[in-house]
């Protein structure tokens, strides 16, 4: 389970060292194999560009079911140019870093400082900068009760 989040600093090379706390377990469920995409961000956050990392076998699952969305719609066939067509297959070395492709950080405007926010089956990945301004408004706004989702009104936590 990815949970948690951290900030990290990528190197020179615009390396992520993946947190030691995840580094067993990525390993472990997909050899260490990542996949890293944009977020298709919709309505008021249509600006929050951030990154998406999947361990390779959950990026499977979630690739064939947007792959098998119909082309016929226009829509669905902008998500996939820039959900499959980003997405960058990457390995942790032996220090568990991977290098984030530079498209990928200049589409995220991600610099020197990242956080790494887990999602259960997945990483987002954020301008460290973005991130904070995003946090503060998020918290400001907090949740509108009056506009709920079904789905979020239904989970017994």
């Amino acid at each position: 389970m990815l949970t948690g989040a951290s900030i990290i600093q990528l190197d020179a090379k615009g390396r992520l060292a993946i947190p030691s706390r995840y580094r067993e377990a990525l390993a472990a469920r997909s050899g260490g194999q990542l996949v890293t995409t944009v977020s298709f961000s919709v309505g008021k956050e249509r600006d929050d560009r951030s990154l998406w990392m999947y361990p390779r076998d959950a990026w499977k699952r979630v690739a064939k079911k947007v792959a098998a969305l119909p082309d016929f719609d226009a829509n669905h066939r902008v998500f996939k140019r820039f959900f499959i067509g980003y997405a960058s297959d990457m390995e942790m070395d032996r220090s568990g870093r991977v290098l984030l492709p530079a498209l990928l950080r200049d589409f995220a405007a991600i610099g020197k400082g990242v956080c790494l926010i887990g999602q259960s089956n997945k990483f987002e990945l954020w301008s460290e900068e973005k991130w904070r301004a995003r946090h503060d408004q998020w918290l400001a706004d907090a949740i509108d009760m009056d506009k709920i989702s079904p789905e979020l009104e239904q989970l017994s936590l």
